[in-house]
């Protein structure tokens, strides 16, 4: 019995993205409360003072820069939330592909 590929995909991606917010999470909480700003930096090694969010690529991209470290927690642990939903979802998802093939 197995799963589609599209689904276990689906899950595996938002295991990766709960995964990553949490650890992003983390360190922002643990630079807060040290009263410190959180030390992190992009590919190119520089510091940076806030998220960016965005559609990142192609002729339609638009992207935000530097919303505040404030702004952040809620933003992360929204996205948390939303891919735990959809984590369950797909979770049903794949018991009745599981039970559709048993039959």
């Amino acid at each position: 019995m197995t799963i589609s590929k599209e689904t276990s995909h689906q899950i595996a991606y938002a295991y990766r993205e709960i995964e990553t917010a949490e650890a992003l999470l983390k360190e922002i909480t643990d630079a807060v409360d040290r009263y410190k700003q959180p030390d992190i930096r992009d590919a190119f090694g520089h510091r940076q003072d806030g998220l960016q969010l965005g559609v990142p690529s192609g002729e339609n991209s638009r992207r935000l820069f530097h919303v505040p470290w404030s702004m952040a927690r809620p933003i992360i642990e929204s996205h948390i939330a939303a891919q735990r939903s959809l984590l369950a979802l797909l979770s049903e998802k794949a018991r009745i592909e599981l039970d559709a093939e048993a039959r």
